[in-house]
């Protein structure tokens, strides 16, 4: 009798020590299918630029030798309007400046204003500009081709448009400060955007979210070359080096 007791309280403690260990185990289980804050952090990052598209703002390097993109996000609602609105949208951005804290510098005085939302018509974007872009800005050879470019990269990278028109308050104006004709369109110019690109404004997306932008490896067509002019548009290689008399 004796030894019958001594074996049921043997059996009783290796079930209870078998019940620990599974209560353990589940525990464990429970513990590895939570997910942990940064996760879920990152999640609700995703799904506040679901609905944004990205553009790339070129503002003038560090140096002030080149332009350096930075990515900006907008609301697809804005890009739903269609191009003209995109790329008034995109402009103001680029008045707007460089992120906080961005070593990039502003290329547009922030005075300015468009006066006029953009056209597109053949591929070539009219701007139009109140008179703060000239008055405002600094001057210099450099800065001004900067300045002219800036807008130019800038809005080349959407959908259908190849060149940049500028008016001041409506009107035709023949120079830029007296290093650059504006009366003439202007076409991409790649040499000037650094290999070193600026800080980006928030996270990269997926390429699929860039429908409405324009490649930037894509060269003009022979269509587009034929419908340039020297009274229409000028070539870059005549850009960068011209100095009004």
């Amino acid at each position: 009798m004796r030894k019958l007791i001594c074996l049921f309280m043997v059996f009783g403690i290796v079930f209870t020590m078998l019940a620990g260990c599974g209560a353990k185990s589940e525990d464990a289980d429970s513990d590895e299918l939570t997910p942990v804050s940064s996760l879920t952090m990152g999640q609700d990052e995703a799904n506040g630029l679901k609905d944004k598209t990205p553009v790339q703002l070129y503002f003038i390097n560090e140096q002030g030798t080149k332009l350096a993109a930075e990515t900006r996000y907008i609301q697809n609602t804005d890009t739903g309007k269609g191009n003209e609105h995109m790329a008034t949208v995109v402009l103001k951005e680029l008045i707007s400046g460089p992120a906080k804290g961005s070593l990039l510098k502003a290329s547009v005085p922030k005075e300015t204003k468009v006066t006029t939302d953009v056209k597109i018509k053949d591929g070539v974007a009219t701007v139009d500009l109140s008179k703060d872009f000239i008055e405002k800005h600094p001057g210099g050879k450099k800065n001004e081709q900067l300045s002219l470019y800036s807008i130019v990269n800038t809005l080349t990278e959407i959908k259908d448009i190849t060149s940049v028109q500028f008016r001041i308050n409506g009107k035709v104006t023949k120079e830029f400060k007296g290093s650059y004709q504006i009366d003439i369109a202007y076409s991409r110019d790649t040499h000037l955007i650094s290999n070193e690109p600026g800080k980006d404004s928030s996270i990269k997306t997926t390429t699929e979210d860039k429908d409405n932008t324009r490649d930037k490896t894509a060269q003009p067509t022979k269509e587009d070359e034929t419908k340039k002019t020297n009274s229409e548009t000028k070539t870059n290689a005549d850009l960068d080096d011209e100095i009004l008399e």
